[in-house]
């Protein structure tokens, strides 16, 4: 009974390690930094330290962005980067929540102001552009 109990336990703890056979280099897509930042004062494709000064200047609160776009692939939304790059001006926020990327910018503390912003976008040719609810950045 002893020797049951033994082998009981024993597969038991054996089995709880189940991603022993998952090798990470089969991902596809490679792991994102985020939020990735695309800023034009910088001109960097996103920051890897943040100014504490810069965060002091800075707050947070409820507001709205565009979002521009969104997809699966990370290698996808790294190309439309650079398309929105030249042609927009604000910052470029780059967002995981599974199963997309999304691509989102701006900062307006108003939805009227989205409202206007969308439409000078929607001038410039990017037609499925919509407003959503986020945390935005106050300077």
């Amino acid at each position: 009974m002893k020797l049951f109990y033994f082998l009981f336990f024993f597969n038991l703890s054996i089995a709880q390690d189940s991603l022993f056979w998952f090798n990470t280099s089969n991902v596809i897509d490679s792991i994102p930094e985020t939020p990735k930042v695309m800023d034009k004062i910088f001109n960097k494709s996103h920051f890897r330290y943040l100014d504490i000064t810069k965060l002091s200047i800075l707050s947070n609160a409820e507001g709205f962005r565009l979002q521009i776009y969104e997809s699966s692939s990370m290698e996808d939304v790294n190309n439309k980067i650079l398309k929105f790059k030249k042609t927009l001006s604000d910052s470029i926020y780059i967002s995981f929540e599974a199963p997309f990327y999304k691509v989102r910018y701006g900062d307006y503390p108003t939805r009227e102001q989205a409202e206007i912003a969308r439409k000078n976008i929607s001038r410039k040719g990017y037609k499925s552009v919509w407003i959503v609810r986020s945390n935005i950045l106050l300077k």
